[in-house]
């Protein structure tokens, strides 16, 4: 079984293929938000770096989100596109369950935060039970500040990834010295985990046809949430 796997749902951009229980090749850039020049030549250059052909994947495993709002299209359109060319179908994985599978660490509650602006994160907390991902506070958008009442009370000990854990370091650090962060190597998307929690979405059968792949944004684009406030000051 082969799945290829991308990412584009932040400044990162990922590819990696699996092959059964084994990661062949993985191309992250964590460098500028280009998606769109950069993603096929990405892909492209990992076939032939493993001398496989685009045809022989099963699979292919894209993030559906939260995230990027444009960088989350890209990655969609281009999953979907191989889906419908080679009659493919598509895992969707979770964002903020990919970035929470960087890190193993049974002794501590896994907090991944994206920078969701304007002090808000898009958020998630999971914890290792038997060497399965279990997550006890749903995907949700909300001030960090309340994220970290919220941590303070349920007295959570908490690991925090993502890229608003480095936008929002200090204050977290001002809120409890103790809070841990990920390393570097691990804090942002990686290709390679999002192949790795595909395989636990294939045993939940979890795997729809291109046209049924939905991004999950989690909240409204940027436009969008301006004509609406916009519309507000004028009623």
């Amino acid at each position: 079984m082969k799945i290829l796997s991308i990412d584009t749902s932040g400044i990162v951009a990922g590819v990696a293929i699996l092959e059964n229980d084994k990661i062949l090749a993985e191309i992250n850039i964590n460098y500028k938000q280009n998606h769109s020049v950069t993603l096929m030549p990405m892909i492209d250059t990992l076939f032939k770096m493993v001398d496989i052909k685009l045809e022989e994947i099963d699979y292919i495993a894209c993030c559906c989100g939260p995230g990027s709002f444009t960088g989350l299209r890209i990655g969609a359109a281009t999953a979907k596109a191989i889906s419908h060319a080679l009659n493919k179908k598509i895992i969707p994985v979770s964002t903020l369950e990919m970035l929470a599978y960087n890190i193993f660490m049974p002794s501590k509650y896994i907090v991944p935060i994206i920078d969701a602006k304007g002090g808000r994160v898009f958020t998630a907390i999971y914890f290792w039970k038997n060497n399965k991902l279990i997550n006890i506070l749903p995907e949700t958008t909300m001030d960090l500040s309340e994220l970290l009442e919220y941590i303070q009370k349920n007295d959570i000990e908490p690991i925090f990834l993502g890229d608003a854990a480095l936008v929002y370091k200090e204050k977290i650090i001002n809120f409890n010295k103790d809070y841990i962060f990920a390393p570097i190597s691990h804090n942002m998307q990686k290709a390679s985990s999002l192949c790795s929690i595909s395989i636990e979405y294939l045993k939940d059968k979890k795997v729809v046809d291109y046209n049924h792949f939905f991004i999950q944004y989690l909240r409204k684009p940027q436009a969008e949430r301006e004509l609406l406030e916009r519309k507000n000051k004028n009623v």
